[in-house]
């Protein structure tokens, strides 16, 4: 027998949103590079293509590792109210 109890609405909704914010932040990293093919088409931002670039790869990390968080806070409250 198991002494797990059921996750609440809210927590299956902090689960999810976990798992988006990890999954947008892994996603927006790969298109990055296709992003930028496009920006560098546009004249207007060459100046600034650079802050551009690491503009786009902090949002990626800070998206990923948001999700990272709030997963390893969603493990912890689990484990804290299990056992």
């Amino acid at each position: 027998m198991s002494n797990r109890r059921q996750m609440s609405g809210q927590e299956m909704i902090q689960l999810v949103w976990g798992a988006a914010l990890l999954l947008m932040g892994v996603a927006f990293f790969f298109r990055i590079p296709l992003i930028m093919e496009q920006v560098a088409e546009i004249e207007h931002f060459d100046s600034v293509r650079i802050f551009l670039h690491i503009a786009f790869y902090l949002m990626a990390i800070i998206l990923a590792g948001g999700g990272i968080q709030k997963l390893y806070r969603f493990r912890q409250t689990r484990e804290d109210t299990d056992g």
